[in-house]
């Protein structure tokens, strides 16, 4: 017996006791804890019938065991959907129901009712966090290459299980100056002024500006009474003009109200089921985004299959503040928020409306006289919004219709004269409605004769093709190019002999890519292998080269950039500002940082040659001159002479051709060029008598109107600052 230890080892006889032929699945439709108390019922009398074939029986204490088990199972079940543990735990773990289970389950019941109804939300906020849905994360994106080739032939398939269908959608906004009561006036020569609006729009998308007088005390607290007012009003015109053409009514499906600024949907009531996922938002921009008097109110839904978002923005007042109107786009187009960190920019179709404040950039005389002789194309060269927009800096990719109106800003109320008052605001477009979308058709653009306000109402009415998609067809398609796709990777094998003590997997896993490591199971994961945690194997082809950040972040997704760049290229010009002066400017033909490289050079997006350090800003000559007494060299081309650091300068070196020869010669007497100062003041002053006269410089204001609340006025820079603004041309 002293041989082979496998021949000591006794023969272990392997015999079927009972054999598994099918499953339980237990469901419920409302309550978890039932489904527990079945399945451990379904447990016991597995447990009795495996036991009866082997003709033994469990002891009591086993059967405790075994039902406390699968109570506690239950409460730990229960506490991740409802936050408590579970209704029938009682009877779990006793087999009957007692007096004080029935009163844990009762306490139970209303704990539940409270973080259903107060604190349920939490969940989805901890799980938008963990996948970067918040304001202010970034987004975590999961790429999956099995997937991403699913939806990417699901969009080239997309006709076979989508159609399109086309609605109208109307748009108005007016700013109602803080009056109240226009409410019982008729709203109908603006809601129906169109006189080709068949059939009924199915949206109406309403915004107000002042619906409330900016008092302080509106600012800090929101009073909703005249918005609910001027939403009555509305949606009586509404349904009244619908039972006189025998059309469906119209419902509110959302309002929303920042201060003075509030925005109402309409709908009509057979389009509801098309509408899900409606969200509302705010966002401040008063007082470096403290206070609302100033601002924005959206609201976004989901109209079929097309995402539609509504902003009705109220931005900052003065004939010169446009750079201000500016940030006060981009504060919220960037910083307005909905759900799962979606922006209004996430949308299909986007619709501004309200008082953008936008002025024209001629004076009160000529803008007047212009509209007495029609002449709107002149105006409109010098309105602010449209010159912004041309020069890129404010509403890019948006579209605005023509305009056929006249400005709708400031008149006397009740009348149809511009602004009479001491402060003669100068007429300007200041109401507008800007579009964005490939599925925009906008049929109108008007104002609407109510004269209640200093500002007139205007509307625009839109055809918009919406998207519908066929969800049960879209996901047989779905699946179909899933299975084909998989067919073609190849199915999973066999990781080999499996071992009795399943130490192994049972499944093998191969690297869908190359550099990729496998996927990983619930026993193996690449990440902790042997607990230590995985390091990269990949190595840059030397060390001046470093991952490309150009690159999309989704490494299955095919990419024109190279996968490594040079440090080099990656250097900041500044850092090289105290180089050779033949460092400091390159030649338009000079070598690529990759040429060196060609296996590694660089895509053509990146042969680019290397900037020379930006030149300082300076101030245009005129001003230059005007301030400190420097000739202007277009002006005045006589030689002068300036002294710095004991180097003598002449005009003509500051001529673009010759920048090289100048850098180098003042560095080769050891100066900086950008540590460069001009001359003493008082020598420049001494010269001012020798400066040729220009044209005047821009008035500069001189007073600031302040209310009795202490607040600036809507208009608080008047005439005396039109010189500030100069129409900037477009190039």
């Amino acid at each position: 017996m002293s041989g082979d230890p496998a021949m000591r080892r006794p023969h272990k006889i392997s015999s079927v006791v009972l054999q598994q032929e099918g499953i339980f699945r237990t469901n419920c439709l409302d309550c978890l804890d039932r489904t527990n108390l079945i399945q451990t019922i379904i447990s016991q009398m597995a447990i009795e019938s495996f036991l009866g074939h082997r003709r033994e029986r469990a002891s009591p204490d086993f059967w405790m065991r075994h039902s406390a088990l699968w109570a506690d199972n239950g409460d730990s079940l229960s506490k991740i959907y409802a936050g408590t543990g579970a209704l029938k735990s009682s009877f779990t773990r006793h087999g009957k129901m007692s007096f004080a289970g029935a009163i844990a389950d009762a306490r139970k019941s209303a704990t539940r009712m409270y973080i259903n109804n107060f604190a349920d939300k939490g969940r989805q906020n901890t799980i938008d966090m963990l996948l970067g849905r918040l304001m202010g994360q970034i987004p975590v994106h999961l790429y999956d290459p099995v997937n991403d080739y699913t939806i990417a032939e699901l969009n080239k398939r997309s006709s076979e299980f989508s159609s399109s269908q086309l609605i109208h959608i109307w748009v108005g906004t007016f700013n109602l100056n803080g009056r109240s009561h226009g409410v019982s006036e008729d709203l109908s020569p603006w809601l129906f002024a169109s006189a080709d609006m068949t059939p009924p729009p199915e949206i109406y998308a309403v915004g107000f500006q002042e619906i409330v007088e900016l008092s302080p005390q509106q600012i800090m607290s929101t009073d909703p009474e005249r918005r609910q007012a001027w939403e009555t009003a509305v949606k009586k015109t509404l349904n009244r003009n619908a039972a006189q053409y025998g059309t469906d009514e119209y419902v509110l499906l959302r309002s929303g109200q920042l201060v003075g600024a509030a925005l109402s949907i309409f709908v009509k009531a057979s389009v509801l089921p098309n509408i899900k996922n409606v969200e509302g938002s705010v966002k401040k921009t008063g007082m470096s985004g403290m206070a609302g008097n100033k601002g924005a109110v959206a609201i976004r839904m989901d109209y079929a299959n097309t995402q539609i978002c509504f902003v009705t923005a109220h931005l900052a007042a003065g004939f010169a503040n446009y750079e201000e109107r500016n940030r006060d786009f981009r504060t919220i187009s960037h910083g307005l928020k909905f759900q799962r960190n979606r922006s209004i920019e996430d949308h299909d179709t986007i619709i501004w409306l309200g008082d953008f404040n936008y002025r024209i950039g001629l004076s009160d005389e000529k803008v007047r006289r212009l509209i007495q002789v029609g002449d709107l194309d002149t105006l409109y060269e010098n309105d602010q919004l449209n010159l912004q927009m041309v020069a890129g800096l404010t509403f890019p990719f948006y579209s605005e219709a023509k305009i056929g109106f006249n400005p709708t800003y400031k008149y006397d109320n009740g009348t149809d004269n511009y602004d009479t008052s001491e402060k003669a605001r100068i007429p300007a477009w200041c109401d507008r409605i800007l579009r964005k979308g490939d599925n925009l058709r906008q049929i109108n653009y008007n104002a609407a004769p109510l004269r209640f306000s200093d500002h007139r109402p205007i509307y625009a009415t839109f055809q918009c093709t919406i998207s519908a998609i066929n969800e049960s067809l879209r996901e047989t398609i779905s699946h179909a190019i899933y299975e084909k796709r998989k067919e073609e990777l190849g199915g999973s094998v066999t990781n080999g002999a499996i071992d009795d003590a399943e130490e192994e997997d049972l499944i093998g896993y191969n690297s869908i890519a190359p550099g990729l490591p496998p996927a990983s199971s619930d026993r193996q994961k690449w990440w902790l292998e042997n607990g230590v945690p995985a390091r990269s194997t990949i190595k840059p082809p030397s060390d001046q080269f470093i991952p490309n950040p150009s690159r999309p972040s989704n490494p299955f997704a095919p990419a024109t950039e190279e996968e490594w760049i040079s440090k080099r290229d990656l250097v900041k010009p500044q850092s090289r500002s105290k180089a050779s002066p033949s460092e400091d400017i390159k030649s338009p033909i000079s070598t690529t940082t990759g040429a060196a490289n060609p296996k590694h050079s660089l895509s053509p997006q990146r042969q680019t040659t290397r900037k020379a350090a930006p030149p300082i800003p300076k101030k245009p000559a005129l001003l230059a001159s005007r301030e400190i007494g420097i000739i202007n060299p277009a002006e005045n081309t006589e030689r002068i002479p300036e002294t710095a650091n004991n180097v003598t300068i002449s005009s003509r070196d500051r001529s673009v051709n010759r920048t090289v020869d100048h850098d180098a010669r003042i560095r080769s007497q050891g100066v900086n060029p950008l540590e460069m100062r001009p001359a003493s003041l008082e020598h420049m002053r001494s010269r001012r008598e020798s400066v040729p006269d220009g044209p005047p410089l821009p008035p500069r204001r001189k007073t600031v109107v302040h209310d009795a609340s202490g607040l600036l006025d809507d208009d608080d820079i008047g005439i005396d600052s039109v010189g500030l603004w100069k129409p900037l041309q477009p190039q």
